[in-house]
């Protein structure tokens, strides 16, 4: 009976183009063994001497390009996409600080310009269904910038920026997704992505996209209408309805139901693309405003989503919310689950696969966590192996629980939380990704002993 690792992992990247039946076996292989056992290193993931020589060669092949490993991952998302008519795809941008006393890695600078840290940028975006449980990664960019010795000047070109990226992000991902059977992504991006770049994209390609304002535009109709600006058009917009909103612990803020006053208007944006020339993009304004408390959620979204009544207000609301779910995925990529900046590989392109690789399972991890706290009368068979099941019962023991119980999803993560460390309510919330990971190493390595047994 194979894992559930091993299954995911075949999903994931079975359908891999890399001219060689032997390479995909080694990267299921590798894959199987991240997820088993999640770790930034070679070393921390595999134990074996020879599965270590075979996994750093596989990552060092020049022949095996991390653009074919990543569409592999990006491909078996959109086809678990097929069942929905559209989907959430939060977008949004990080940096991997990767560590380079000697700088004899093949990458770039990150941070501020007057540092000296080392790694590269990426920026990911997440399916999530319309029911706020992620799906997988549909796309990611990895870029570095050029060493430079000052602060660049207003002439940096425009090709080499983050919102740049962006675009051609927002593009590839749209042509994955509609090239499938599933219906247009609706875009989700946060107030860094409020550029000029980007909505001209957005309108000429037409896409369904959300974006929290950052500036405070001009907003008129035409170029002879008199001036307003848009955070005050917010404050005037039209009163739609209140709604409860759910939102969870961060920080020293406790968990609260907050009281939501929505609000809506059409706008007309003023681009300001240089110093003489304008241009004009006709959205969509939803506020949506905490109306009593010390530190009221205040969103002024944007959008180019049709918005006639309250429910469509809501809906642009209940997007934006699934945004989190990529923070969620990065702090499970680059801390406690994967720890991607901890790797020591050397060559860039061995950097991205062994990336790539982890972001996949921090993705499954960030899925697992929701789909548990979102659906959990689901089946537990239907993420876990019944080895896995019944290693969770054996390690921990629950009271009235014997082996071969069917549990539901929530149970079942819940007692690999506990294995992991979970301490209920003094944690602060639900399991997150890293204790369920936690967890998982353990019941990973006891189902396998299972299986081992059985066969032999």
């Amino acid at each position: 009976m194979k894992s559930a690792a091993r299954v995911w992992a075949e999903e994931e990247f079975g359908g891999a183009e890399l001219g060689d039946p032997r390479r995909v076996s080694r990267l299921i292989k590798l894959a199987t063994a991240a997820a088993s056992k999640p770790a930034g290193t070679i070393t921390g993931v595999l134990t074996s001497s020879a599965d270590r020589e075979g996994a750093f060669r596989f990552l060092q092949n020049e022949n095996v390009t991390s653009a074919a490993v990543a569409a592999a991952a990006f491909d078996a998302t959109a086809r678990r996409c097929d069942e929905y008519p559209w989907v959430y795809v939060p977008v949004d941008g990080r940096s991997l600080s990767l560590t380079d006393r000697a700088r004899s890695r093949d990458i770039g600078q990150v941070g501020k310009w007057s540092a000296h840290g080392r790694g590269m940028i990426v920026t990911s975006a997440l399916a999530v269904s319309p029911d706020g449980s992620p799906i997988g990664l549909c796309g990611q960019r990895f870029w570095a910038r050029k060493k430079r010795s000052k602060r660049p000047s207003k002439k940096w070109k425009a090709t080499e920026t983050e919102t740049a990226r962006c675009v051609d992000l927002l593009g590839e991902v749209r042509d994955r997704l509609c090239a499938s059977e599933c219906g247009k992504p609706w875009f989700q991006l946060d107030r860094g992505y409020d550029a000029w770049t980007i909505w001209r994209f957005v309108n000429q390609e037409e896409l369904r996209v959300t974006i929290r304002a950052s500036h405070n535009r001009v907003v008129r109709e035409n170029c002879r209408d008199r001036k307003s600006y848009l955070f005050n058009v917010a404050r005037r917009a039209p009163v739609l309805g209140e709604f409860e909103l759910p939102v969870s612990a961060r920080g020293k803020s406790a968990a609260r139901v907050a009281r939501i006053q929505v609000r809506a208007r059409p706008v007309t944006l003023e681009l300001k693309v240089s110093k003489k020339k304008r241009e004009y993009v006709r959205l969509n304004l939803v506020v949506a405003k905490e109306i009593r408390g010390k530190r009221t959620l205040h969103w002024r979204l944007l959008t180019t989503a049709p918005v006639d009544s309250f429910d469509d207000a809501r809906a642009v609301i209940d997007g934006y919310s699934a945004r989190w779910k990529i923070e969620d995925f990065h702090r499970a990529w680059k801390g406690g689950v994967c720890n991607v900046e901890d790797t020591q590989l050397r060559s860039r392109e061995g950097i991205l696969k062994w990336a790539t690789i982890l972001a996949t399972v921090a993705a499954r991890a960030t899925r697992l966590t929701y789909l548990a706290r979102e659906k959990p009368d689901t089946p537990a068979t239907d993420e876990l192996s019944r080895d896995e099941i019944d290693a969770a019962i054996a390690l921990l023991q629950p009271k009235g629980i014997r082996l071969g119980a069917e549990p539901s999803l929530a149970q079942a993560v819940r007692w690999i939380a506990d294995i992991g460390g979970y301490t209920g309510k003094s944690s602060g919330g639900p399991p997150g990704p890293t204790v369920i990971s936690r967890g998982l190493q353990q019941v990973e390595t006891l189902a396998r002993g299972i299986r081992n047994l059985r066969e032999m």
